[in-house]
């Protein structure tokens, strides 16, 4: 009957007389001391990684060719477009078997006779010429050539007759260059080479 009235009277706690050396229930059934919660274990975490940040790809730059404009074509000059021809010969009136001028008093022809040809005679407004004579006295000159008429595709003009020099008795080479000057301002120039004969009195 006492182990009745206790069960009845104190759910929480156990008969003094009934439950030996057992200890308080609670009254769900679980022994106090077992309420206690067991401490989790403590995990180990190892250091955090470092990130290495990863370098972008950096974009090739293509270098575009510059742009190459197309060369103008130069429109070529009147002199560019015609020929220029010289030629010495004797005189008027003189042997057209010429080798070459004597000084005066030193043989015949003593002055020749500079025909220029120019292709482009329309075009023409003046043709020069000038001389150096290659002696041991060397000496040089100038002049103007003159047309025959109205065909400007021929010049003429004089050479000599130069003084005699006891010191060119031997003679030596005249260089002749003609230079015909166009309506456009070019100019255009031919050569030719012929000799000063030696002195022959």
């Amino acid at each position: 009957m006492l182990a009745v009235a206790c069960a009845t009277a104190l759910p929480l706690l156990a008969c003094a007389g009934g439950g030996g050396g057992e200890g308080p229930r609670w009254a769900d059934g679980v022994p106090t001391t077992d309420s206690s919660s067991v401490a989790p274990t403590p995990t180990e975490v190892g250091p955090t990684p470092t990130l290495t940040p990863t370098a972008r790809p950096t974009a090739a730059r293509t270098t575009r060719p510059a742009a190459t404009t197309p060369a103008t074509r130069r429109a070529r000059t009147m002199a560019e477009q015609t020929t220029v021809t010289v030629r010495v010969t004797g005189g008027f009136g003189q042997s057209q078997n010429f080798t070459g001028l004597h000084q005066e008093g030193c043989g015949n022809p003593s002055f020749g006779l500079v025909q220029v040809r120019v292709g482009a005679a329309a075009n023409v407004s003046s043709v020069s010429f000038r001389y150096q004579v290659n002696t041991p006295v060397p000496f040089s000159g100038s002049g103007s050539g003159r047309t025959i008429g109205n065909d400007r595709s021929t010049w003429l003009a004089s050479l000599g007759p130069f003084r005699a020099e006891s010191r060119n008795a031997a003679g030596g080479t005249i260089a002749v260059t003609a230079t015909a000057k166009f309506k456009d301002g070019s100019n255009r120039s031919g050569r030719v080479n012929t000799a000063l004969k030696p002195c022959q009195r």
